[in-house]
């Protein structure tokens, strides 16, 4: 048992004495009569006779404890103090930590992990798309033609619809839409409407029109726009090619952004997600700001590492600065790290790829920089300090990251970088050691393997899938997982995320029987610590976040279910019972 109570120095004093030099937490009690703490309505005894003894303003007991601590792997009871773990173990022993004010919390045997830490999402997008026209799931283009005439009927004039979430693969004929389809159920008023990877959009005339796309356009570099035969622009825009449609809608205002990130944050905290890694600043300036208003008002109900563009390192000077705005203490809104994109999605076919898609022999993707121009912005960043994150899915994206990486490396001073790729969807097995070798953090999202895998092996071949999403690999070769979602390209619940880690079946089917390259699934246990302490080890922190460890900030959850136990189906309509951020409760299920 781990148990935290007073550290006592001991220092000769001139006299020859031991001077005792009681260190705390918080406020102590001092000698009082026996008090009675009602706990369900009943009234228990407490001893608070003890001179000055500290209790906890939280206890959670009698439930199943899964540390995620190799020192204490299971215990019953968990005791919090302030925003910090000060006891883990039984339930006979917590009670010393029990007294007059103390919240005590019977789990009645339900599982109590860590805080689920989503090392890549997009809050802001989320919770936009909450509040927005919602495409996620759709399969028919009736449905969307309903969504985005509805959002039109209540759209104030001159006002844009926009919405995000489609995903051509799920129409019955899996080809892409055109604008003359959005200018049936909106002749007049802009439409964007992002794709559900982020990497294409797809608009319809009026919002060609205002943008001024025409035959004439050429393609942005890193970009394209989609044409018909003729020349003519469909209304799909690919990669870069979708900034020219989103810099001339305007900017959402802070009142905008704080109602989708306090919707956003609504949804984490149902989820038992308590820190989310995002790169706001990036697609919404101003973004921090609100995040310090909403922190110093007590209502940021998650950690937020948030993340910038790598071009900021094309501004140095700029860059240093950055620091500046964020709060001295980042135990909640902290600067994270530089995100860059070497290529797109497979979905949209833009991942870069050493040979062409399978089903389609013209392209092998988009590169979002040369090679020398990203290794000069990696080149940078590493030299300031920064940690880095690439968005790389395709095998040649990936490479082209490690290459980037290992430059930099090279030329540069050594320290702990904790560098990542985010994706990893596509790898060379060959290219896995290298991950290993230069310390690179592969974060990774299982529930994009079970959206993709339905046309995966069409994409790319199955040769390729070998190394498609090769979790296991990965660990096997000594690589740092760690997991998120993606949230707005997946929903941000979990349970997604771990059922598809274990299975590598349909969420929705639970097919393939035995998993779709079953070789690559991991164990329920393996696939928690990803998203817990491998994502706070991928944030740089794994010392305060990541396991319920005596010291370490209070962040829980409750589950309804024993995910380690049930059947694997079972842990998708698994739910959270209670949400514990800092040590408060944010969430109770009703």
């Amino acid at each position: 048992m781990l148990d935290w109570r007073l550290e006592i120095s001991k220092r000769r004093n001139k006299s020859g004495g031991f001077l005792l030099i009681f260190l705390f937490h918080s406020a102590l009690l001092f000698a009082q009569p026996a008090d009675l703490v009602f706990r369900n309505d009943k009234a228990v005894t407490v001893d608070t006779t003890v001179l000055l003894k500290p209790v906890a303003d939280l206890i959670l007991q009698n439930g199943k404890v899964i540390t995620i601590d190799t020192a204490l792997q299971q215990a019953e009871a968990v005791a919090v103090l302030g925003n910090k773990i000060v006891y883990v173990g039984t339930n006979k022993e917590v009670e010393q930590w029990v007294g007059p004010k103390t919240e005590v919390v019977d789990l009645l045997g339900k599982l109590l992990l860590p805080g689920f830490n989503d090392a890549h999402c997009h809050l802001l997008n989320g919770g936009f798309q909450l509040i927005r026209v919602n495409l996620l799931g759709v399969k028919t283009l009736k449905e969307i033609q309903e969504k985005v005439g509805e959002a039109v009927s209540h759209a104030p004039k001159g006002a844009w619809v926009q919405g995000r979430g489609w995903d051509q693969t799920l129409f019955n004929n899996g080809e892409w839409p055109t604008k003359e389809m959005l200018d049936a159920a909106a002749p007049n008023t802009p439409v964007y409407l992002r794709r559900v990877d982020g990497h294409s959009s797809w608009v319809n005339s009026a919002a060609l029109k205002q943008a001024k796309i025409t035959k004439e356009t050429p393609d942005p570099a890193g970009g394209e726009i989609v044409r018909d035969k003729s020349g003519n622009p469909t209304g799909i825009l690919k990669e870069n090619a979708t900034e020219l449609v989103t810099r001339v809608i305007p900017k959402p205002s802070p009142a905008e952004l704080r109602q989708a990130i306090e919707k956003g944050l609504e949804e984490a905290r149902g989820f038992g997600v308590t820190s989310l890694q995002e790169e706001s600043e990036g697609t919404y300036p101003g973004a921090i700001s609100v995040y310090k208003e909403l922190l110093n008002e007590g209502r940021l109900t998650a950690r937020i590492s948030t993340w910038i563009p790598l071009d900021s390192a094309r501004y140095p000077e700029q860059l240093a600065k950055l620091r500046e705005f964020f709060p001295a203490d980042a135990s909640i809104l902290k600067l994270g790290l530089l995100k860059g994109y070497v290529d797109g999605s497979m979905g949209s076919r833009t991942a870069l790829l050493f040979q062409p898609y399978s089903d389609d022999s013209t392209t092998n993707g988009i590169a979002q920089y040369t090679q020398k121009e990203l290794g000069r912005l990696v080149f940078t960043a590493d030299s300031m300090g920064f940690q880095i994150d690439m968005h790389a899915i395709g095998d040649s994206g990936n490479f082209v990251a490690l290459l980037a990486y290992s430059q930099a490396i090279l030329q540069n001073q050594p320290r702990e970088r904790r560098h990542r790729i985010e994706h990893v969807q596509l790898v060379r097995p060959a290219d896995i050691p290298a991950f290993k070798e230069l310390g690179i953090i592969a974060s990774m999202q299982p529930t994009h393997c079970t959206s993709d895998m339905r046309w995966a092996e069409a994409r790319a071949g199955k040769e390729r899938c070998k190394g498609a999403y090769a979790w296991r690999s990965f660990l096997n070769a000594g690589v740092s997982l760690a997991f998120g979602t993606d949230w707005v390209v997946e929903p941000l619940n979990p349970m997604g995320g771990l059922y598809a880690a274990v299975t590598r079946q349909d969420l929705e089917t639970g097919q393939p029987e035995g998993g779709w390259f079953p070789e690559q699934r991991l164990t329920m246990e393996e696939a928690v610590r990803a998203y817990t302490l491998g994502s706070a080890y991928a944030d740089f922190r794994e010392k305060e976040l990541g396991s319920i460890t005596v010291g370490k900030l209070a962040d829980l959850v409750v589950l309804d279910k024993d995910i380690f136990s049930i059947p694997p189906r079972e842990v998708l309509t698994t739910s959270v019972v209670m949400t514990v951020m800092d040590g408060k409760v944010v969430y109770r299920k009703k």
